[in-house]
C-alpha cells in the first residue's frame, strides 16, 4: 500500500486558508464539527484535522464538495482568502 502524499511546501498557505475558511463557515452556521462532519459523511476527527491544518492526507475533491454542501457555500469559497 502506498503512503499518503504530503502537501508540497509551496501549497501550505493554501491548505491553511482552506482550514481557516472551513472553521469560519462552520462557525457562521453555529455548527459543531460533529454536525458538519455528519452532513459531509466524514468523521469529526478528520474534520478536526483538516481545520487544524495538521493532516498528512489532504482532503479529496469529493470531501471538499461534500464539506461545501454541508456548509452551504460554493466550493470556490473554501479556497478563497477571506
Amino acid at each position: 500500500m502506498s503512503q499518503p502524499k504530503l502537501p508540497k511546501k509551496s501549497n501550505l498557505k493554501k491548505y491553511r486558508t482552506l482550514s481557516l475558511n472551513l472553521r469560519y463557515y462552520r462557525n457562521r452556521l453555529q455548527m459543531t464539527q460533529e454536525q458538519v462532519a455528519s452532513r459531509a459523511g466524514i468523521s469529526s476527527k478528520y474534520l478536526s484535522l483538516i481545520e487544524s491544518s495538521s493532516f498528512c492526507n489532504p482532503p479529496t475533491l469529493e470531501v471538499i464538495f461534500d464539506l461545501s454542501e454541508a456548509l452551504e457555500v460554493e466550493p470556490f469559497r473554501i479556497f478563497k482568502e477571506l
